[in-house]
């Protein structure tokens, strides 16, 4: 596929990917920064760059390891009944403590991850906040003790994905 040019099948193209690789190691880079290392103007990078975020593909944020600066971490498995998913995981993602909620396909209808200051903390965010939430009938609160890997630099990321294969994940219906 032509670098300058993208496919109608996919939503990112070879410079898409280059400049995303090149901000998955250092997010601080500046634009002609990563213009020179993919070999494109600054200009034409900060266009992608834009164009990435508004599309919502990518943002660049400082990641920490909650067990390393206090704090308890936990992931968290849900089981709705009776109501859309999308209605509960926007309901959960309003919550000040939960930094990822994602819609899924198995057991779970939603998986999200909980910081919490301590174990009292993430109590009253499972037991009483969550719970409060109509539609949760199961919920499965796993607590992280230590991070073995946290690493978005994963080979399989230079893998594309269909436009239209992307679009129903993204666009997913609620039950």
């Amino acid at each position: 596929m032509d670098a300058s040019t993208r496919s109608e099948g996919h939503l990112l193209d070879d410079v898409d990917r280059d400049i995303i690789d090149v901000l998955r190691v250092d997010g601080r880079l500046s634009f002609s920064e990563v213009g020179r290392r993919i070999g494109f103007s600054e200009p034409t990078v900060r266009q992608r760059y834009n164009r990435l975020v508004s599309m919502g593909i990518i943002y660049v944020a400082a990641m920490y390891d909650e067990t390393k600066i206090g704090g308890i971490s936990a992931h968290v498995g849900i089981r709705i009944a009776g109501v859309p998913v999308a209605k509960v995981a926007k309901e959960i993602a309003d919550h000040p403590n939960i930094k990822y909620v994602a819609c899924a396909l198995g057991y779970y209808d939603i998986i999200l991850d909980v910081f919490a200051q301590d174990a009292q903390e993430l109590g009253r965010i499972v037991l009483q906040d969550l719970r409060r939430i109509k539609g949760i009938s199961e919920l499965e609160t796993l607590t992280v003790l230590e991070v073995m890997k946290d690493d978005y630099l994963w080979k399989g990321f230079r893998d594309a994905i269909p436009a239209n294969r992307a679009g129903r994940l993204i666009a997913r219906p609620s039950r």
